[in-house]
């Protein structure tokens, strides 16, 4: 009696068949690969954005300590990275500043836009840069536009996403 397994062509058709099993797996593993990375960069960023806040928090904590609330105005733009390398919290992918914009030839990572007082995160796997910057939140209770110890009312300072610019 004659199977379908002893037929001559029923070799090459489990090999073809195999091969294509084979091969959407591979692009399957491939997409979650692809996925995967993604995610890990993007809790990287957020990782990296959780540091800068706390560090922040320490800032304050330490002009506060030392009677210099006002100077809280310069933070206002500045590279958060001066602050992180200081208490040796350097991210391995912060890259350095630069004077002007971010050009596609510059390796991934952190950078402070000097002339913008930006920091922006280029990305390993995307075109989609991210922007931040340090942005300070008081009650300009005197409405001058600066903040003042005596006059007005500290809220926050925070290292916050900006839009695309």
């Amino acid at each position: 009696m004659k199977t379908i397994g002893s037929h001559p062509g029923a070799s090459l058709f489990r090999l073809s068949l195999m091969i294509i099993i084979v091969a959407i797996l591979v692009v399957i593993f491939f997409r979650y690969v692809d996925d995967a990375q993604l995610e890990i960069e993007r809790q990287s960023v957020l990782q990296t954005k959780r540091i800068i806040d706390s560090t922040l928090a320490v800032v304050f904590a330490r002009y506060a300590v030392n009677g210099r609330l006002d100077d809280l105005n310069q933070l206002r733009g500045g590279n958060p990275f001066a602050f992180l390398e200081d208490y040796q919290l350097l991210p391995a992918s912060y890259v350095g500043e630069l004077d002007g914009d971010l050009t596609n030839d510059q390796a991934p990572g952190w950078y402070y836009l000097r002339n913008r007082e930006l920091v922006v995160y280029k990305s390993r796997f995307r075109d989609v840069d991210r922007y931040f910057s340090i942005i300070l939140n008081f009650r300009d209770i005197d409405q001058n536009g600066k903040f003042e110890s005596g006059h007005d009312q500290f809220t926050s300072l925070q290292f916050v996403r900006q839009e695309r610019r």
